[in-house]
């Protein structure tokens, strides 16, 4: 005889009706057609909730246009005992119909504290959203929750443009058929989508005197402790309308009020994703904007487009001083560089004043600023302290609010300073002088650049990343790299990469010249550490070799073969000087060549380059044993690694005996012997 399992099934509708399936279940439950918005609580909140609840259920029934929001405001059940959840509440998302059994998959899992809980907003698919809440029998003192539910229409959700036949996330957003602004979202946002590997592409096309303005809203994706780079999901927005357009920005983790602005009238936003669940993806709005909204501004006069006043601190002179100065004026042309001042210089500037200079880039520009000349008036020459004197605050934009970079007071020596985007404020103060002083003090000449290569001189920028550079072995075999605004203070939350691509018969070699990164070992993200990290493979973490931050210089590092990575990563928090390097392709084809290129820390001369040994089986041996011999050269500061080396030295002469390996293999494993050796020695 077949045995039949027999599925518990607790509906909703029963529940509405006021029957239960099951004295052991107890059902709660919330329609549209009665409240829009509303609260829930688990049972006697705000005191502890009784033990024993084996199942109640909460139901929220929506119109069939409709979705469920949920938030919890308070969240307290017994904590998790060996990663199981005794008291717990039971998320059930996705659903056709208000039931559920025991082979309903649940969304998520929620006890603890309201700290423990992966998020706070949880939102259904469809019209229909389930939760259960259960207790163990041992009583405790938590106090249970209390949310908020809200029936929202589904198509606020939507994306506003044309999706692309036969695909599931693809869109064509055009200013000529569509509102020149509107939203668009990843794949059943603000819940989550049931594909796998996702990989949606949003196009937008505007006019020719047009740009496109792109706000993210909020971005949740899954954070790694690791670059972007090697992240499965993220989102690359292009400057323009192909994936081999330049990449202009670029977010794997969480971010906020973020503006990108085109710098032509496409641009290209991807995202891939490996999943998305409930609560991550991404909400964003588009604007295209004319190029004729823009006024032009002038590039060494104190008097350009003025969009606003200033702000009178108590003296009866006023002195319209604001600036707004744009990459682009209003004809079309690009605005590069110029010169900005305080007002009347060089002749003394009034007392009482504020002046604010907006810079307003595009693409994956930055606004670089310098002073040429500085006097502000202080009331002691000695002190420098910038607290109620004339000073000069500087300020960008970070998750969509104002973050100070740096300020200036007195006659202070200024360097470089860099926005984290494309916008960046200079404010100028002056006060009221003190016990009658006058002013006899200049004021400010600074100099401001929007740059594309963040400040980076050396190296071919790549399109496949924000900032990325590329340096070749065909075109140099050593050279300088810096991180970015070096010698100034490198902007916070960027990311930047340098791949070092050499010939087969290469390794990369990198030695620093100076390193200051914010952070404290082992420069993980739990300790808000910025730091650079080394890898010999384009897109993955390179284990065995550890991140840099703080004050001490790596060593020097050579690539276990043609390829290597460096990466520099700054979080939002804090900033520092950054870091200079010199690197170098050696060329490993010849034992000459590795004695003489990793004996020195300073860049070598031009390795000629090489082709392979002869392979012949004694050749093998003879250059086996002058590898043998130079690694000895340089053991005898260590007893124990001359053993190790001389014995792989051995095994690399009966790998060539016996044919088993190609000559040049030889010198690439000697040549990292000898680099290992260096490193223990300092030599």
């Amino acid at each position: 005889m077949r045995l039949v399992p027999i599925v518990l099934v607790i509906s909703a509708l029963e529940c509405m009706r006021g029957v239960t399936v099951s004295p052991a279940c107890k059902c709660i439950s919330y329609e549209s057609s009665h409240t829009k918005v509303g609260y829930f609580t688990s049972p006697n909140f705000s005191q502890p909730y009784p033990d024993g609840i084996h199942c109640l259920l909460y139901t929220f029934v929506g119109e069939k246009d409709e979705m469920v929001e949920l938030t919890l405001l308070e969240f307290d059940l017994q904590a998790p005992f060996h990663d199981s959840c005794d008291d717990a509440v039971t998320m059930y998302l996705d659903l056709k119909q208000p039931a559920v059994n025991e082979y309903t998959k649940p969304d998520a899992v929620l006890c603890g504290s309201i700290y423990n809980i992966p998020s706070v907003h949880y939102y259904s698919t469809k019209n229909i959203l389930m939760f259960e809440f259960k207790s163990d029998d041992i009583r405790s003192n938590n106090t249970g929750f209390q949310g908020e539910f809200k029936f929202l229409k589904q198509d606020l959700f939507s994306t506003n443009g044309d999706l692309v036949s036969n695909t599931n996330c693809d869109y064509i957003i055009d200013s000529k058929g569509k509102l020149r602004r509107g939203k668009f979202f990843s794949p059943g946002y603000p819940s989550f989508n049931k594909m796998k590997s996702i990989h949606c592409k949003y196009t937008f096309a505007g006019s020719h005197n047009q740009r496109v303005k792109l706000y993210f809203k909020k971005v949740t994706l899954k954070g790694t402790e690791s670059s972007c780079i090697s992240s499965r999901d993220k989102i690359l927005v292009h400057d323009g309308d192909s994936i081999e357009s330049a990449v202009i920005a670029e977010y794997c983790d969480t971010e906020s009020l973020v503006e990108v602005f085109s710098t032509g009238s496409n641009m290209l936003v991807q995202l891939f994703a490996k999943t998305i669940k409930s609560t991550e993806g991404f909400e964003a709005s588009y604007e295209f904007i004319d190029d004729s909204i823009y006024p032009s501004s002038e590039l060494s006069s104190t008097e350009p487009d003025r969009e606003g006043g200033s702000t009178d601190l108590g003296s009866p002179s006023v002195v319209d001083c604001d600036r707004i100065i744009r990459s682009v004026n209003q004809a079309g042309q690009p605005t590069v560089s110029g010169n900005f001042t305080s007002p009347n210089y060089p002749n003394p500037y009034p007392a009482n004043i504020q002046c604010r200079y907006t810079f307003i880039g595009k693409g994956r520009e930055r606004v670089q600023i310098k002073f040429a000349d500085f006097d502000l008036y202080h009331p002691t020459k000695e002190s420098e302290d910038c607290v109620d004197v004339d000073i000069v605050e500087i300020s960008t934009i970070i998750n969509g609010e104002s973050a100070d970079v740096d300020d200036f007071c007195g006659k202070a020596e200024s360097q470089m300073v860099m926005s984290s985007g494309a916008k960046l404020t200079v404010t100028f103060m002056s006060f009221g002088a003190l016990n009658g002083a006058t002013r006899d003090n200049r004021g400010f000449l600074g100099q401001y650049n929007f740059v594309t290569n963040f400040g980076i001189e050396t190296g071919e920028m790549a399109n496949d990343s924000a900032c990325g550079f590329i340096y070749n072995s065909s075109v140099t075999k050593s050279g300088t790299f810096n991180s970015p605004n070096y010698p100034g203070r490198y902007p916070r939350n960027t990311e930047c990469h340098f791949m070092f691509y050499g010939f087969p018969e290469e390794q990369v070699r990198i030695a620093f010249t100076y390193f200051d990164i914010e952070g404290i070992y082992p420069c993980l993200g739990n300790t808000e550490s910025d730091y650079v990290e080394f890898s010999n493979f384009r897109a993955s973490v390179d284990r065995k070799l550890p991140r840099y931050c703080g004050g001490n210089k790596p060593r020097v590092q050579i690539s276990d073969g043609q390829f290597f990575r460096v990466t520099f990563k700054s979080n939002s928090m804090f900033d520092a000087t950054g870091f200079d390097a010199k690197y170098q392709f050696i060329d490993v084809s010849n034992a000459g060549n590795i004695n003489n290129q990793q004996a020195s820390d300073s860049s070598a001369k031009t390795s000629g380059g090489g082709g392979s040994p002869s392979s012949t089986s004694s050749n093998g041996i003879c250059l086996s044993c002058t590898c043998i011999f130079m690694c000895m050269q340089v053991s005898w500061c260590f007893f124990a690694s001359s053993f190790i080396i001389l014995a792989a030295s051995i095994v690399v002469i009966d790998i060539v005996v016996s044919s088993r390996s190609s000559y040049r293999h030889v010198f690439l494993i000697c040549s990292k012997l000898i680099s290992i050796k260096k490193s223990y020695c300092s030599i």
